[in-house]
C-alpha cells in the first residue's frame, strides 16, 4: 500500500489454488495480455471497479496498464499472470523489466515467476520457475482468506496454523476488500513468503527495501532515468530455480507471474501489497 502519486510507467511446479480459470486466450500481436488477475484481499481491491468474473478482472488490469496506472495484488499470495508482448530470450545481463511504484522507505516486494510456452498452446500451463532474489523465502507457504459477512476485516489462516486479519481501514475506504469475482467463501494462495521489513522510524511506518530480484522494490536492480528516478526493476533468466532451489537453464520465456510476497498488516497504513504498473520486454 502506498498513499502518494504513482510513478508513470512505460506500457509495455508452485501451487496456486482457487483462482485458476481455464479461459480461452485471444490476443493481438505484440500486446501484453493479462491471463489471470487473482489478488489477495486488500484495500485497493474492488475500489473504483466492479468485476464479477475473472475475464472482467483481466480486462480491468489490461486497461489499467494501458492507462499507466497501478494494479494492486493485495496481501500475501495475490498474483497476476501475463503473456509478454514478445518472446523473452536469455541474453547477457537483464532480460526484462517489471514496473512498480517503490520509493525509498516504501518497498512491497513481489516474487517473480517465469514460464516458457513449451507445448505451444498459448496458455500458461507449462512448468513455472521462480526467479531467485537476494533473500531466502519460505517456500510452499499458504494463506487462506475468508469472506466476511459484511464489509470489514478479512480473516485469514496460514499453513503454519497462525490466524489474523487484513485490517479494514474505514477512514480511507468504503468497499469490500475481498475480490468480488471470487465467488467462493474462502480461497487459498500458495507461494514463497518473504519476512517483512516493516519498521516504525520517527513515528512513521516504513517498508524497507530488499537487495534485488523482486518487483516493486527499491533495490539494486532498479533502472533509473538520467535524473536518478525509478523506472522499473530488472530481471535475469539466469536466476531461474526449480521447486528445490536448484538453478534451471531457461533459454526463453513467454509468461511472467508476479506474486505478493509478504504477509504484514499495520493498522495505520494497511497491508503490504505489491503493485504493478506494467512490464517491459527488452
Amino acid at each position: 500500500m502506498k498513499k502518494h502519486w504513482y510513478i508513470l510507467a512505460v506500457i509495455t511446479t508452485v501451487i496456486f489454488t482457487s483462482c485458476n480459470k481455464d479461459e480461452e486466450i485471444t490476443e493481438e500481436a505484440n500486446e501484453l495480455k493479462v491471463l489471470e488477475y487473482c489478488p489477495a484481499p486488500g484495500q485497493f481491491i474492488n475500489e473504483g471497479f466492479n468485476c464479477q468474473t475473472m475475464q472482467e478482472a483481466n480486462a480491468y488490469a489490461e486497461q489499467r496498464f494501458k492507462q499507466k496506472n497501478y494494479v494492486s495484488l493485495g496481501s500475501f499470495g495475490g498474483y497476476i499472470t501475463v503473456k509478454m508482448p514478445k518472446e523473452i530470450k536469455n541474453r547477457k545481463g537483464y532480460d526484462f523489466g517489471i514496473i512498480g511504484n517503490p520509493f525509498d522507505g516504501s518497498s512491497e516486494p513481489g516474487i517473480v515467476w517465469v514460464s516458457e510456452d513449451a507445448n505451444g498452446n498459448g496458455k500458461a500451463d507449462d512448468v513455472w520457475y521462480e526467479l531467485k532474489g537476494s533473500d531466502n523465502p519460505t517456500r510452499d507457504y499458504s494463506v487462506t482468506y475468508f469472506r466476511p459477512d459484511e464489509i470489514g476485516d478479512i480473516p485469514w489462516e496460514d499453513s503454519e496454523g497462525e490466524k489474523g486479519v487484513i485490517k479494514y481501514l474505514s477512514q480511507y475506504h468504503a468497499q469490500m476488500y475481498y475480490p468480488d469475482w471470487i465467488k467462493e467463501d474462502s480461497y487459498t494462495l500458495t507461494g514463497s513468503m518473504l519476512e517483512p521489513r516493516t519498521v516504525l522510524e520517527g513515528g512513521k511506518w516504513k517498508n524497507q527495501s530488499f537487495g534485488k530480484g523482486y518487483a516493486d522494490n527499491w533495490g539494486s536492480d532498479m533502472a533509473k532515468d538520467d535524473n536518478g528516478n525509478y523506472r522499473y526493476n530488472q530481471f535475469d533468466l539466469d536466476d531461474a530455480i526449480d521447486s528445490n532451489g536448484n538453478s534451471v537453464k531457461q533459454d526463453r520465456i513467454h509468461f511472467v507471474k508476479v506474486q505478493s510476497a509478504i504477509l504484514k498488516n499495520v493498522e495505520s497504513i494497511g497491508e503490504v501489497s505489491t503493485e504493478v504498473l506494467g512490464f517491459k520486454a527488452f
